[in-house]
């Protein structure tokens, strides 16, 4: 009996290790594909110029930031919905959205060469962070990628970078969706698992009363 209860309770204890997270991750697809719910980030008054600039959604108006750790990044023109370096080669850039999560992004790394290896930081839906890596070959004109999260997974921050040769001309069409307020997750289990735990523990209570009266009755 005691055999069979605890053979009850780890099939319980691998259902509730058994998550939804085993399908989750970012997918990558090369070329424009727009989401549910995109909005253009675009650049306002007055020209920015730096290693951090802002653009806002069009249609939210939230902020989203660029960053880059080898490149002084540049907003040509009001208006419009691209970021150039300072030098004209654009090697590095991240965006994130301060204090906001997202679902997905589209990015245009026009005119380039070389390889370009983009990096994306998602969050798990159990709780931390994971890192995947897609590389791409730049070409001479549109150079478009789409990537979004799946399987509750959700976006901290998106990172190319194409040290080689040339890199490419500038950031331009970024798009974005699903944006958020970061998840708190707890560690929760199922409600099937909790049904199987509290029928295997009361399983092993039985045995245990059962156990103690026969150890009475001999004595």
């Amino acid at each position: 009996m005691r055999q069979a209860c605890w053979s009850f309770l780890s099939a319980a204890l691998l259902l509730c290790g058994a998550g939804g997270s085993a399908q989750a991750g970012i997918v990558f697809q090369l070329g424009n594909n727009p989401q549910p719910d995109e909005e253009n980030i675009l650049f306002g008054s007055p020209q920015q110029t730096g290693t951090t600039v802002f653009g806002h959604t069009n249609q939210s108006n939230t902020t989203v930031q660029f960053s880059s750790t080898t490149d002084t990044l540049h907003t040509p023109s009001a208006g419009q919905a691209k970021v150039e370096a300072v030098d004209g080669s654009l090697n590095n850039i991240s965006i994130t959205v301060p204090s906001k999560i997202f679902h997905d992004f589209i990015m245009n790394p026009f005119n380039g060469s070389g390889t370009a290896t983009v990096t994306v930081v998602a969050n798990e839906p159990g709780g931390g962070q994971q890192t995947f890596t897609f590389s791409y070959t730049l070409g001479n004109g549109q150079n478009f990628l789409t990537m979004f999260a799946m399987g509750g997974e959700t976006i901290e921050s998106v990172t190319i970078d194409s040290p080689g040769g040339f890199g490419f001309v500038d950031l331009r069409q970024p798009r974005i969706s699903g944006i958020g307020d970061p998840i708190i997750t707890t560690s929760t289990p199922e409600p099937a698992s909790m049904i199987l735990l509290g029928i295997g523990a009361v399983g092993l209570v039985g045995y245990g009363i059962r156990r103690r009266r026969g150890v009475t009755q001999v004595v």
